[in-house]
């Protein structure tokens, strides 16, 4: 083809109306110029576009350059319980069993994990917007429950309480419940209660983990319900008009009251096992999800076994070994206790003196955590002047055999 035939050709098609803005008909006829406009000359000048489609192109082009540029951050985890960077090296390698093999680099929590009063409140507040999940969570080995007093046991959760929902978490379950909920975020705590040797440590973990990422009620396998939980909080605020339903996020049972020491002697608390004269249970936790103080919980408890591996020959968590003692303190009552102590003084402001928890007969609220008598949910113990069954919500029948077990 000459080059006059092909300029014609090109000239042709820049003529053609279909090649032309589509609405170059609509203007005024002052508007349109005389005579021919010849087309822009250079490598381009055969392509004609509508303009809507190469707007259209460009932002395509555009978009998959910001979404392959972001990829990266696509990647990044979620919240952890630890320092920024320290859960990368214990990812679990697989979906689910697949063994974990950490290096146990020192790290310290940081203290930027606690929060001030006003971002406690805050925090509290918008708790508060949230309804107590109705669902009841209790676990054991197997989906066989030990015996037909504990089936009976389990029942009264059902019967009393038709519109929660239950959940049974076995070894199995549970430990594919930890890994989905948490090896994304912090997968050290995973690794923790695969790992760590006697088994009622990690039977500890999993119940704040389940109240901090699921809330609702926990509640050990060796319970029985007598109320509906429902009505655990509106009757335990009854004598309080300021205080309102919503505004409670966190139930916590005293479990030892014995401030007396007329009655209790120094030498009563040390043969009975106890530390402290003020103690909080953990066998039932009532709960709001993402409370902080499980959230102090959860991070205090990785600290602690973190350090102690630290301390073992070849830092191995294989050679973790806590007597009775050892265990109430690293995941049992008492951190829990000192948890919930160091939350209520940080939210109220002040120190809230054990006195303040001594001898109440009804419930007692500090910041956004409603306190329970020892006999709403420990009734008929032989110490802290608990009362008998008909004031109680539940009974706790202590079948719990983890000091044969673990010691």
């Amino acid at each position: 083809m000459s080059n006059d035939l092909r300029r014609d050709v090109f000239r042709g098609m820049y003529n053609n109306p279909i090649y032309r803005n589509p609405h170059a008909g609509e203007k005024d006829d002052n508007s349109k110029s005389s005579g021919t406009q010849a087309p822009p000359s250079g490598w381009f000048s055969g392509i004609r576009l509508p303009r809507r489609q190469a707007i259209i192109s460009f932002l395509n082009v555009l978009l998959l350059f910001v979404f392959v540029w972001h990829l990266p951050l696509l990647r990044t985890p979620g919240h952890s319980f630890l320092p920024s960077g320290a859960s990368g090296p214990y990812t679990h390698p697989s979906a689910l069993h697949a063994p974990l093999k950490p290096d146990f680099t020192a790290s310290v929590i940081s203290p930027s994990t606690r929060k001030s009063r006003r971002q406690l409140l805050a925090q509290a507040r918008e708790l508060s917007n949230l309804q107590f999940p109705k669902k009841i969570w209790q676990t054991w080995k197997t989906i066989n429950l030990p015996d037909d007093e504990t089936y009976t046991r389990r029942q009264t959760w059902f019967s009393v309480n038709p519109t929660h929902e239950y959940e049974l978490l076995t070894d199995k379950t549970a430990l594919d419940y930890v890994i989905k909920n948490f090896n994304a975020t912090d997968p050290y705590i995973v690794y923790l209660y695969e790992n760590l040797p006697q088994r009622i440590l990690a039977a500890d973990i999993l119940r704040y983990l389940i109240a901090y990422k699921s809330g609702g009620l926990y509640s050990d396998i060796d319970t029985e319900c007598k109320r509906p939980i429902e009505t655990w909080v509106c009757q335990s605020i009854g004598n309080m008009p300021d205080v309102k339903k919503r505004d409670i996020n966190l139930v916590v049972g005293v479990e030892l009251d014995i401030l007396d020491k007329t009655k209790y002697s120094e030498q009563w608390v040390k043969d009975a096992g106890f530390s402290r004269r003020i103690q909080f249970l953990q066998w039932t936790i009532y709960a709001k999800p993402g409370h902080e103080i499980l959230r102090r919980m959860i991070t205090s408890i990785q600290e602690a076994i973190r350090a102690d591996i630290e301390k073992t020959e070849g830092k191995t968590i294989k050679k973790i070994k806590y007597n009775s003692t050892e265990i109430l303190d690293a995941t049992g009552p008492w951190r829990y206790t000192q948890t919930i102590l160091d939350y209520v003084n940080d939210i109220t402001g002040r120190e809230v003196k054990h006195e303040e928890f001594a001898g109440i007969t009804e419930g007692k609220v500090f910041g956004d955590v409603l306190f329970l008598p020892v006999n709403r949910l420990s009734p008929g113990v032989g110490h802290s002047n608990a009362g008998d069954d008909e004031t109680s919500f539940m009974i706790h029948h202590f079948k719990s055999s983890w000091r044969d077990d673990d010691e």
